[in-house]
């Protein structure tokens, strides 16, 4: 992936993530999403990402989500 965006690209990232996450272009180069709803102290969740491109946010925000689903107790590792 280059560091332009296929079109399409911030709009398919929005369809799946954008329930929780609002996903913008930052003003100085590459991306930023803000978690909707603020986490407190949630171990290892972010309330701010920053990439500078959509596919290393895409991959950011599938790992978020995938601790956000790990059963409470259990450590993640990546």
């Amino acid at each position: 992936m280059t560091g332009v965006p296929a079109p399409g690209e911030m709009a398919v990232l929005i369809a799946r993530y954008g329930r929780q996450w609002l996903i913008s272009e930052a003003a100085g180069g590459g991306y930023y999403a803000v978690r909707r709803h603020g986490l407190s102290e949630e171990g290892g969740l972010s309330n701010v990402v920053c990439m500078a491109t959509l596919g290393e946010m895409a991959r950011r925000l599938a790992a978020e989500r995938r601790r956000e689903n790990r059963p409470p107790g259990r450590s993640f590792a990546g």
